[in-house]
């Protein structure tokens, strides 16, 4: 099996041939030649106007649901659009019902995405059904192939503490959110101007500084490493510039959401962005963005969430929280950072690999063939017929498209 890429522009830093256009012959799912000019007539050949290529995208919060909501599309849906993303990799929370808190789920997981060419990475729980009482079974589970766990909530610090030393001899990592139930169980948006507007119960940064200042400290006393999923307030990443002059083994990402919207979003009610963490001020924003030039903040994630129509369409207090991110992330990121082309491509394929332990595969001759295609100029208007979901994007103006992806002998090209 072979695949001839034509005239792609390599935007792989840990390439030699990083920003040079080159062809690439792919057989046996390893990249056999770069060379400024390739023929093979037994290849399948991919020519795309200003085409670019890069390692494949990682992304390492997405929620698919599977088992427990066969309406939402399970694993096969969440893989799909993963793929329309421009994603080989994703790591998928333990959001099941039952949840992944034992093998046999992580198995089922791995087992139904085998012959997808994105590789699912599963998370699993840190406790029981993530109920926060029992921890679960951490060291099968690892056995299974996994290294992250999360319950996709907050832990008390004695769990927190427990699972930290558990994981210890498998290098288990966990992974805590930045806001606790315990605090204000009923929010719904950014305490502040959001709160005040629309007399929706706020959640206020104070409480996701608390949380962050727990993990801290917890990874200080037992001199283990854990990730900070979902920084949203400017006033948390103090904690985390001190944290790492202190030489805590830490490493924290933000969702793409909070790089794009603000609480004003939300003032007029519209559930598209009702999200966990909630969107925060400008000020907040922006601070993110420099955060992520600057590696305070290490990773970026989607927090993608299959979701049927009917969670999103109803009143903000009812809504459910999140929407699916996967298809728009490039883009976005695009529209609505600082960040051009080539940085957005390095957080998403070089970044999101070192922070969540992803092995690298450079665009070198003798390398797995993972790849990323994409273009930077075609412009599309994203609207409601790409999604039943009400994604944030509906109706805007987005720049870039996922041409398709590569990994091993599979590949999707998208039309």
């Amino acid at each position: 099996m072979k695949i001839l890429l034509k005239a792609v522009r390599i935007s792989d830093p840990q390439s030699r041939h990083y920003r040079t256009s080159k062809d690439i012959l792919i057989e046996n799912g390893i990249i056999h030649k770069i060379a400024t000019s390739l023929v093979d007539p037994d290849a399948e050949t991919i020519s795309i106007p200003q085409l670019n290529v890069s390692q494949g995208w990682v992304d390492f919060k997405a929620s698919f649901k599977d088992p427990g909501s066969d309406e939402s599309g399970g694993i096969q849906k969440g893989l799909d659009e993963a793929a329309k993303g421009g994603f080989t990799h994703v790591g998928v929370l333990p959001t099941d019902d039952p949840t992944a808190d034992h093998r046999v789920i992580i198995d089922y997981k791995i087992n139904a995405s085998l012959h997808h060419v994105v590789q699912l990475h599963p998370i699993g729980a840190v406790t029981h059904n993530r109920n926060g009482l029992v921890l679960a079974e951490l060291a099968d589970m690892a056995e299974g192939g996994v290294r992250w766990f999360s319950d996709d909530k907050s832990l008390s610090s004695n769990m927190m503490h427990k699972a930290l030393l558990y994981t210890k001899d498998f290098q288990g990592k966990i992974i805590v959110q930045v806001y606790s139930h315990q605090f204000s169980s009923e929010f719904q948006v950014n305490e502040g101007k959001a709160s005040t507007l629309t007399g929706l119960s706020g959640h206020p940064e104070v409480d996701e500084r608390i949380e962050i200042f727990r993990a801290i400290e917890l990874a200080k006393y037992t001199k283990r490493p854990l990730h900070i999923s979902g920084i949203s307030a400017a006033s948390s990443l103090p904690l985390i510039e001190n944290a790492r002059k202190e030489n805590v083994a830490i490493t924290c990402d933000v969702h793409l959401m909070n790089l794009c919207f603000t609480e004003e979003n939300t003032l007029d009610f519209d559930t598209r962005y009702k999200l966990l963490p909630v969107l925060r001020s400008e000020e907040d924003r922006k601070a993110l963005v420099q955060a992520l030039k600057n590696k305070t903040i290490d990773a970026v994630v989607t927090d993608h969430r299959n979701m049927i129509a009917d969670l999103k369409d109803t009143t903000f207090d009812d809504a459910h929280f999140g929407t699916i991110q996967f298809p728009t992330a490039y883009a976005a990121l695009g529209k609505f950072t600082e960040l051009n082309s080539d940085q957005i491509v390095e957080l998403l394929s070089i970044q999101n690999r070192i922070t969540f332990g992803v092995k690298p595969h450079p665009v070198d001759v003798g390398n797995i063939a993972d790849l990323t295609l994409y273009t930077t100029e075609k412009e599309m208007i994203w609207t409601s017929e790409f999604s039943k979901a009400l994604s944030p994007f509906r109706n805007t103006h987005l720049e870039g498209n996922i041409c398709g992806i590569v990994r091993g002998n599979q590949w999707i090209i998208n039309q």
